[in-house]
């Protein structure tokens, strides 16, 4: 089979209600030339039939024999991918029509770019449309810089799509870093060249409680697990060499600001659960203390569970106002 431009992989695991939207979606892109990997990571639900429904011979299903793990499945996908592009959508995402085309274009456009991303409209579990990712970015962004720019302004896995060969290149999948692969991803990337930002919103990213960085911040596990990735990450000899490695204080600070951002969700713990991440950020990055910004998010997360929830859906109806506006 003649390969593909680009390889559009979804990875899965028990997602059956939001797979179809996250078919359709690639199915409807005005650029054809793709193949559509499902990585189901051996899914109880009824994905598998989900997938069958779909008569197009770009679509594979790859069916894992046991759960191979977020990061896993991501390096399954790395590994089948045919395109000279791949990107990884998420179950619950939607592409806009024209995502393929311009990223495609973007890149033959930019031969020195490893990578691009873009910009990314938050939608809720009904898909309305309530904010969106830091626009912040320049165009092409060197190496160095965009490394702290992942932890500076952000990024959204779904808008990612990454030169094949570049992957390959930079050495061993490392699945160590687990949940954050996509961060993993991102920095590799700018180790192979600069990044690339498409300035126009073509992706839709849905954030519900039952994803799985909500999960993840309600243990405070997501600042360990991208603490960890900056001190790695920034340490390795490759970032040295570009002139990365001074950025890892502000990179730390970035990863405590986000934890405190969310660090309300913590309160599904309790009290305890709050105070023991608030002092686990402190300690780590303390720096984060002395921004009042922090402390006015403290403030939040004390109030009784009841007035958190209200002002958290007063928040949202505000943004969806705000947006539809």
């Amino acid at each position: 089979m003649t390969a593909p431009r680009i390889t559009v992989a979804i990875p899965n695991y028990n997602t059956a209600h939001w797979l179809p939207g996250a078919i359709g979606s690639v199915l409807a892109q005005t650029f054809a030339d793709f193949e559509l990997l499902v990585l189901d990571n051996a899914s109880t639900d009824d994905s598998l039939a989900v997938v069958a429904r779909y008569d197009d011979p770009r679509i594979v299903c790859n069916v894992n024999e046991r759960n191979l793990g977020f990061a896993g499945n991501i390096h399954a996908g790395a590994r089948l991918a045919r395109g000279d592009y791949v990107v990884f959508v998420g179950t619950d995402d939607i592409l806009l029509p024209d995502f393929l085309g311009e990223a495609v274009a973007f890149l033959d456009a930019e031969p020195g770019c490893a990578m691009l991303h873009g910009r990314a409209a938050w939608i809720d579990t009904e898909g309305r449309r309530f904010g969106g990712t830091d626009p912040s970015w320049a165009r092409v962004t060197p190496g160095a810089e965009a490394m702290l720019g992942a932890y500076l302004h952000g990024f959204c896995f779904t808008t990612m799509v990454l030169r094949t060969d570049a992957i390959r290149a930079t050495g061993p999948f490392d699945e160590s870093w687990l949940e954050v692969i996509d961060l993993w991803l991102f920095c590799r990337m700018c180790l192979a060249g600069s990044i690339g930002h498409l300035d126009r919103v073509l992706v839709e990213y849905r954030v519900h409680p039952n994803a799985m960085s909500q999960q993840m911040s309600t243990s405070n596990l997501m600042f360990r697990r991208q603490l960890a990735a900056a001190r790695a990450g920034f340490a390795w000899p490759e970032a040295a060499a570009i002139g990365a490695a001074r950025h890892l204080p502000q990179a730390e600070l970035c990863c405590a600001r986000t934890a405190i951002e969310v660090l309300h969700l913590t309160r599904s713990g309790g009290y305890g659960a709050f105070l023991t991440s608030l002092a686990e950020i402190a300690r780590e990055v303390p720096a984060v203390l002395l921004e009042p910004a922090t402390w006015a998010r403290v403030g939040f997360g004390l109030l009784p569970r009841p007035a958190i929830r209200g002002l958290a859906r007063w928040r949202h109806r505000r943004a969806l106002a705000r947006t539809a506006t």
